[in-house]
């Protein structure tokens, strides 16, 4: 993160300027100093510099005059005191500036906050970088693959283009820790990819002695890929079904920040569209194997694709403690809470033959806990996806049945279970929506987060309403809806939930299959939220859109609210524009992601005997689901220089906010006198009410004195409510002597 001098001592103040924009209130000078009474303490040090339209933070420093006490903020009468004021409810007003701004400011780094239209920071899911859509490739080349789809158009066409791919494993497993180690079975797999002597995982060296360098064996070919999620920092996780293998799943990076330099020469070996053609090229010197780091390409052709050797495939876990489980289900929660809004996310994967979860924990990959579904009413689990909401619930449905089993995340113990009380239908896809509805006892609305599924038995979906208001026992007493559309035949797969108002929609994938009767007949089906309990149907030709193309399986929602269907048999996705009220503008836009569209079927020599993608992906791919629904979260951090290039004495942050119930916002700090090394520099524990005293708990700040401190806000809620950042002052001295007073 860049950071710039901000304030300096009462006699030396320097200058920023930030761009102008509408919001922004005319930057001032620091005033002159005030030894004078009264409730300000006097005005701001005369040594104040004149802040540049756009409130940046110079000028807002200076020393402070005394009280009616005859202290200063400080709490004494050292004209040194300084205070540095931020936000257009500050004293003097100063406005936000954000990373979007042009010119971006130095010292502030933000993600999944906006400013309001009073200039409050606050959250906004769209401002966070998570701008594509991760599609498993089932059948690629035998093997598994995810591709990488950008969901913002490009200024030329195609305007909307995949941009990376990987193999769905990694030779970079988790390390084998209790004695439980992988497993590796089957027939061989293609020369490329396993057991070369090089390129395989029998031979990865690492630092830690033993077979794979002390990593578990992971299955690597047939891996059949179905389910992806995005967790809280972009990155992507996909479930290994590997029918008769092992099953896994693996940790993708969505920046190359995150991504594992393996080789150490420097770089980041990753998969990019390098001649901007809009497809990632698998096979760049047509052998028909995947290429990898090795690979040297025809003449003509780009290195696109690095399998094995990508180094943003950042680790592969086993999942089940035998083979053939199929890990079929994979749901994403918030991770610790820590530094900036949440760490990665923990992954919860299920195995589909056992009812079994897995929490793995979204840093190290390590299985942190197993849950066992337990049956009820003599039905067993046999989770087929799964969906966390802001409750901290896991939901999982039996495929094609009534069942949709639940448990605690934070207490597994909770388990329940409830029935789809229709005469006809099963479930598929599952998603969760921002759904709420008023307090019984006059509060903030309640977060009911309705679940929605796919309806694999005919043309629509079904929507379950829990009830919230009765803690875990009343979660099975909810209601039940199934909306249905008239005349249509392809079934219900894939769904997802938008988070539009004054209508919310759920967008449900209709795969057009009929005994192969409606060739190309692929759809995504619209669903208003708010639908009444009971059985109802609406219209098929308004309330459905025509993709063109085979299998419809998944359906998803992009981050500016445009609608994503997978196209398992055409090997591609569709996007289709949607405007504020939910109607679809113009015809589909087609990403392929074949990308050997005029070679056969078995072109390749792979085991499976499938060499196309055919993507199969019918989970939250954008991320939409995390970040809206189960833990909306974003954050604001401020990195101040205290005193000139002198140590600062930092004593307290205060702010103004607005919070409501169900909202935080999380204050913390950390310090340095040198900004190369705050970034690994430990914080403060978090503090939820001002004024933070930076001496006591869940303090203190250390080092200090210091010449830098970061301050972090991060801001959260469980409803469609957010927190506001009104304003934060930051106070400290700026002494000759920054001992203790």
């Amino acid at each position: 993160m860049k950071r710039q001098r901000l304030v300096v001592s009462a006699s030396i103040l320097l200058a920023a300027t930030w761009l102008t924009t509408a919001w922004m209130t005319p930057g001032c000078g620091g005033g002159e100093t005030g030894a004078g009474n009264g409730a300000n303490g006097g005005n701001a040090g005369s040594g104040g510099s004149h802040t540049g339209d756009g409130g940046g933070s110079g000028g807002s420093g200076g020393s402070i005059g005394n009280d009616d006490s005859g202290l200063n903020e400080c709490g004494h009468t050292d004209p040194s005191c300084t205070v540095s004021s931020v936000g257009p409810a500050g004293n003097p007003p100063k406005g936000f500036p954000l990373p979007s701004d042009d010119p971006p400011p130095d010292n502030v780094d933000a993600d999944g906050v906006t400013r309001d239209t009073n200039g409050y920071i606050t959250l906004d899911s769209t401002k966070a970088q998570f701008d594509f859509l991760w599609i498993a490739d089932d059948l690629a080349y035998g093997v598994g693959m995810v591709s990488k789809v950008r969901t913002t158009p490009y200024p030329t066409p195609p305007y909307y283009r995949e941009v990376a791919r990987y193999v769905s494993f990694t030779c970079q497993s988790d390390p084998v820790n209790g004695g439980k180690e992988g497993i590796t079975l089957g027939y061989p797999a293609p020369a490329a990819l396993c057991a070369d002597g090089v390129h395989g995982c029998c031979a990865r060296d690492e630092v830690v002695p033993g077979p794979n360098g002390g990593h578990q064996a992971v299955n690597v070919f047939n891996n059949r890929p179905s389910r992806t999620a995005v967790d809280t920092n972009g990155d992507v996780w996909v479930a290994n079904r590997a029918f008769g293998l092992q099953s896994s799943v693996t940790k993708i990076a969505n920046n190359i920040k995150s991504c594992i330099d393996r080789n150490g020469n420097g770089a980041i070996e990753t998969s990019s569209d390098v001649n901007n053609d809009g497809i990632i090229t698998t096979d760049c010197d047509l052998n028909n194997q995947p290429d990898d780091g090795s690979t040297a390409c025809a003449p003509g052709m780009s290195h696109e694709f690095w399998g094995l050797d990508d180094e943003c495939i950042l680790f592969t876990t086993n999942t089940g403690d035998k083979i053939d489980l199929y890990g079929r289900p994979l749901a994403l929660g918030p991770g610790e809470s820590v530094v900036r809004a949440y760490g990665p996310s923990d992954a919860w994967a299920g195995t589909f033959q056992d009812g079994k979860f897995y929490r793995i924990d979204g840093k190290s990959g390590e299985i942190k806990t197993t849950v066992q579904i337990e049956p009820r009413n003599g039905v067993e689990s046999h989770p087929y996806g799964a969906a966390v909401d802001s409750h901290g619930i896991l939901w999982a449905p039996n495929v094609g049945g009534t069942a949709l089993f639940y448990f605690d995340t934070n207490d597994p113990s909770k388990q329940g279970m409830v029935q789809h009380p229709f005469t006809h239908g099963g479930f598929y896809g599952i998603a969760i929506d921002g759904y709420e509805i008023p307090d019984p006892n006059g509060g903030d609305p309640v977060q009911v987060n309705q679940i929605w599924l796919g309806d694999v038995g005919g043309s629509g979906a079904f929507r379950y309403r829990p009830d919230r208001t009765n803690g875990f026992d009343g979660l099975g007493q909810g209601t039940w809806a199934y909306v249905g559309f008239t005349g249509g035949p392809p079934r219900g797969r894939g769904i997802g939930v938008d988070n539009r108002k004054p209508t919310a929609f759920a967008w449900v994938a209709l795969d057009g299959y009929d005994n192969g009767t409606i060739p190309n007949g692929g759809r995504i089906g619209r669903i208003p939220t708010d639908v009444p309990d009971g059985e109802q149907y609406i219209d098929f030709n308004t309330n459905t859109f025509a993709l063109n193309q085979q299998i419809t399986t998944g359906a998803g929602v992009a981050f500016d609210l445009d609608i994503w269907g997978i196209n398992q048999d055409s090997s591609s996705a569709s996007h289709l524009k949607v405007d504020a009220a939910g109607d679809v503008v113009g015809p589909p836009d087609l990403v392929p992601l074949d990308d050997k569209p005029n070679d056969p079927e078995l072109f390749c020599g792979s085991p499976a005997g499938y060499c196309k993608p055919h993507p199969y992906t019918y989970s939250d791919f954008t991320g939409f689901g995390l970040r809206n629904f189960t833990i909306p979260s974003g954050y604001y951090a401020w990195t101040e220089e205290g005193c000139g290039g002198g140590a600062a004495r930092w004593l307290r942050v205060e702010w103004t906010a607005d919070v409501p119930t169900g909202a935080k916002i999380l204050v913390s700090m950390r310090s340095s006198d040198d900004l190369a090394t705050i970034d690994a520099a430990p914080w403060t524990g978090e503090y939820d009410k001002s004024p933070a005293d930076l001496s006591v708990a869940p303090g203190p700040l250390a080092p200090n004195p210091a010449r830098y401190m970061e301050v972090l806000f991060k801001l959260s809620t469980n409803t469609d409510q957010s927190p506001k950042l009104k304003s934060f002052k930051i106070v400290y001295d700026c002494p000759q002597d920054a001992g203790p007073k």
